[in-house]
């Protein structure tokens, strides 16, 4: 994460990242809605991802502490949806938490180094 971060193009959006989300996710549009989805729809405790599996791109979500390393993933963005990371903020408002996330706070620098380094 990282202040004033996230957006999609025009904000700093690394190239070689947006090429991949567009051809494995369907655009930066469909990357956000399938990732604010996968943190809505994770019952309790747990974390949406970003994650680079058998060199695809793929929106994850695993409960309580898991990752995608479990799951044969290389994890590259994850975002904590357990109530304590959002709660004080948000209440129980995990949708406008989720939206503010990806919109303000996604370090997309360092995602593509991350995902640099996995391919």
């Amino acid at each position: 994460m990282k202040p004033n971060g996230g957006g999609g193009s025009g904000t700093g959006f690394p190239g070689t990242l947006a090429d991949k989300i567009n051809e494995d996710l369907g655009g930066y549009d469909a990357f956000k809605k399938a990732f604010v989805d996968a943190g809505l729809t994770q019952f309790g405790s747990g974390w949406c991802w970003l994650a680079l599996k058998d060199g695809k791109l793929e929106i994850m979500k695993t409960p309580n502490g898991e990752n995608p390393l479990v799951h044969g993933a290389t994890p590259l963005l994850g975002c904590d949806v357990w109530e304590h990371s959002y709660y004080i903020d948000y209440r129980n408002a995990r949708p406008k938490y989720l939206e503010a996330w990806v919109d303000s706070l996604i370090n997309w620098d360092y995602v593509s180094e991350l995902y640099e380094a996995a391919s």
